[in-house]
């Protein structure tokens, strides 16, 4: 959960889309009141959450790359973990 004096980092990223889809994303965003971006940040942030096959597999990862860390920089982790 994002707290409000938290503002996420902005990368530029250059996609190419359909043109339906792109109308698409216009069309919902003047629906919604939002622009185009959020539409886009919204819709993959939410795909991607309820998409459970990849989240297992990103779990996987995490654990792996964690398993890989050696034993200073997982305490590192676990004293940042409990100042959070």
């Amino acid at each position: 959960m994002l707290r409000i004096s938290e503002q996420p980092v902005i990368l530029n990223r250059k996609i190419r889309l359909e043109q339906d889809a792109s109308e698409l994303i216009e069309d919902y965003a003047r629906f919604i009141g939002i622009s185009a971006e959020d539409v886009l940040n919204i819709v993959l942030k939410k795909l991607i959450a309820n998409d459970m096959e990849f989240q297992s597999w990103l779990s996987q990862q995490n654990i792996q790359k964690q398993g890989s860390q050696s034993p200073l920089e997982l305490s590192a982790c676990a004293v940042e973990t409990e100042a959070a």
